[in-house]
Parts: structure tokens; sequence; C-alpha cells
């Protein structure tokens, strides 16, 4: 990636805020992930795929050389290969923990008038414990999140929306204290963090058949890519370098 290394000063002279120190990307992307999600779907059903959501599966075997899904309805869905694509869900079919769960909260402004001291929208990522980041929306909002906490249950993650989002709007307000900030909605959510940030991609002896795409980490889009290709690769009993990387006993 080509970067620069900022100093105070440089800091300074774009933002209304200092720190000791950034880097600068000059490579970075923003993604709608609801319509992507849709997109890819869409894709995928015109190239032949069959996808049917609201079905949950209560079941699967993989013991008689095939691999079985039993759906809540009771239809039988029956492949020569299962793949997992469910993020931290699927950890109950793992032998052991390999993930810790973690709450995240975030907020989404009214459309703002000026971003007076914010350099070129850039999206902002400071990574500090718990860490706060910062992006514009193309109608002109501010999107921001962090404040994580260890994930208990959604009832306790939920509870405490109000409390972070104040956290995360005084923030923005001690950065950025010429920006006139409304908060418009907020949610929550839960994910996955693994001990050295790798995601986990590939199989275990102990499911045969049973393939896992298991993005942790918070970059699971990314790491959706290297997942769909290894384990594309695995099935067509192809080599891929990046299976070391990402194997479950590492």
């Amino acid at each position: 990636f080509q970067v620069d290394l900022l100093t105070t000063a440089d800091i300074s002279d774009r933002f209304s805020f200092a720190r000791p120190g950034a880097i600068l990307s000059r490579q970075a992307a923003e993604v709608d992930s609801y319509r992507l999600a849709h997109l890819l779907l869409a894709r995928a059903y015109k190239d032949g795929a069959r996808i049917y959501d609201r079905t949950p599966m209560t079941c699967y075997d993989t013991s008689a050389g095939e691999a079985v899904v039993q759906t809540e309805v009771g239809w039988k869905v029956r492949g020569k290969h299962l793949v997992f694509a469910t993020g931290y869900e699927s950890v109950e079919d793992l032998p052991k923990k390999i993930v810790t769960l973690k709450s995240s909260f975030a907020l989404v402004s009214e459309p703002l008038e000026h971003f007076d001291g914010w350099w070129e929208r850039a999206l902002l990522w400071e990574t500090a414990r718990p860490y706060f980041y910062m992006r514009t929306t193309s109608d002109g909002r501010a999107l921001i999140g962090g404040g994580d906490d260890p994930f208990r249950s959604p009832l306790r993650r939920d509870a405490l929306i109000p409390k972070k989002s104040k956290l995360l709007a005084e923030i923005f307000a001690g950065l950025f204290p010429n920006i006139p900030m409304e908060v418009a909605y907020t949610w929550a959510g839960t994910f996955g963090e693994t001990k050295d940030g790798l995601a986990y991609i590939g199989s275990i002896p102990k499911l045969p058949r049973c393939y896992f795409a298991l993005g942790f980490g918070g970059n699971g889009i990314t790491y959706s890519v290297v997942a769909a290709e290894m384990i594309r690769d695995a099935i067509c009993g192809r080599e891929n370098t990046d299976t070391r990387l990402f194997r479950f006993d590492r």
C-alpha cells in the first residue's frame, strides 16, 4: 500500500485536531455492504445459484459420503460439500474456542451542513482501545463507530446503546468542534476477534466435506474473497498458498 507518515504538524494543518502521528493511505474504498450483498446474490442467482433466505438449518450429516442438510420445515438439501459462512454462529460446530465476541456500537448523523476541519472527508480510524472510526456517507452524513465491549448477551449489548452513542457523539464533538452534529440513528452489533487478527478458513478432520469461511476481526469483506478462492481450490483439489495462513491448527 502506498502510505505517508504524517507528523503532528501535518495533522494539525489538515484537521481541527492534533495527534502524535498518523498513517495516510492513498488506497482505500467505501462500500454499502447491504447493497453489495444483494448485488452478489443477484449475480449468483443469474449464474445458476439457488437462494433460500429465512430457511434455518436444523442439522446436517456428512458421514455417508455426501453432505445432507435438514431444514426447519423438513426439506433435505444434498450436495458433495457444505460451506459454513455464518460468522461467529459457526463456532458451535468447532472443537476449540477460536474467537472472542465483542459488542460494537455505531451512529449516523443527520446530513451535515459542512465538514469544517475534516480534510477531504477522509476515512478516519484511531487505534486506541477501544478504537474509534469515522467516515462520511454519500448523502453528507457522518457515520461513527467503536466503543467495543466484551459481548455478554444481545439484551445487555442493546441496553448500552444510549450510553455508547453519547460517548461517540462526545468524541466527535471533541475532534470537530466546528461541525454541529445531530444524531439520526444508533445501533449495535456483535463481531468476533481472533488472537492473531486473522480469519479461519478451511476444514477440520472432525467434519469431512465441510469448509468454514470465518472472516473474523472486522475484515470480513476482504477475507470473503480469500475464502472463496481457498475453498474453491480445496474442493477442486488445487494447491493454494494461503491455506497455511488461515488453517485451524495454526
